[in-house]
């Protein structure tokens, strides 16, 4: 069976970024020595530039940092999805993710806008990454 051109192959660190998000749960990495949060991952903190890690569980609660729609896809394997949302999510642990966007129109994105993480398993090296509008909460 041919790989789905649509679903990367992570590589490095972000293999075991995504490795760790297939139970449903991201996890950040986190400086053994510092303890800063940080992502994406990298092999020294940026703070202290020890090369001693963990990872973190996050909550994956919050708030819309920034967005871009796309109406015209680069891959044609995205033209049936537009138009979509990538997003920018400042989280509560303090680290930017990016990722799409679900369940929001275009004219009712703010900054600001309270959001939860959702790591959905598309193959198993790969997890998608899918922010939604915090229960109660109104665009």
């Amino acid at each position: 069976m041919a790989p789905n051109p649509r679903i990367p192959t992570p590589e490095g660190l972000n293999a075991e970024f995504y490795a760790r998000a297939q139970s449903g749960v991201v996890h950040l990495q986190q400086c053994s020595d510092c303890g800063l949060l940080r992502h994406p991952p990298r092999y020294h903190c940026p703070r202290c530039a020890s090369g001693s890690f963990g990872w973190s569980p996050s909550a994956g609660r919050g708030q819309l940092f920034s967005w871009t729609v796309t109406h015209l896809p680069f891959d044609r394997g995205w033209a049936e999805e537009v138009p979509y949302i990538s997003a920018v999510v400042e989280l509560d642990d303090g680290v930017r993710v990016v990722g799409s966007l679900e369940g929001v129109a275009a004219d009712e994105l703010r900054i600001g806008l309270p959001l939860t993480l959702r790591a959905t398993p598309l193959a198993p090296e790969f997890t998608f990454l899918t922010f939604h509008p915090c229960q109660g909460e109104a665009p």
